[in-house]
């Protein structure tokens, strides 16, 4: 009889900070548990969100698969003219994050509230040069 999959080193939960999705990512992100990761993003994407935070300070492990995860969202959004921003990565993600030189791709922030204020202003920078300019 074959192992089950064990889906459950992986909790991820969404809540909103301003209006922008923070979603909070707990336990390891591998292989198996990524999933549950990538569904969260692609149905906030898919329902029009195009700025989102992911929130990592209680991910203690993410391997290629997880980080995978994150580059797809940063492509689908930024395609849209939006971003993604990590917050508080944990001692051994910031280690993978920067030896794979992900650092010079995705930003990441301390806090929360920094990464949405980054990510509101560039939804006010994007609104502002979608305005058509008028003429005198």
């Amino acid at each position: 009889m074959a192992d089950k999959l064990d889906v459950s080193r992986l909790t991820v939960l969404v809540r909103y900070h301003d209006g922008i999705p923070v979603i909070e990512a707990h336990g390891e992100c591998d292989l198996i548990t990524s999933r549950k990761l990538r569904e969260t993003s692609e149905s906030l994407i898919n329902t029009g969100h195009n700025l989102l935070v992911f929130d990592m300070r209680d991910m203690g492990y993410i391997d290629s698969s997880g980080f995978r995860v994150l580059l797809e969202a940063k492509n689908k959004v930024s395609e849209r003219g939006g971003d993604i921003i990590l917050v508080s990565l944990t001692v051994p993600v910031e280690r993978v994050f920067r030896l794979l030189h992900l650092d010079e791709l995705v930003k990441r922030t301390d806090t929360v509230e920094e990464a949405v204020h980054l990510l509101e202003s560039k939804q006010m920078d994007c609104l502002r040069d979608a305005k058509p300019e008028t003429q005198d």
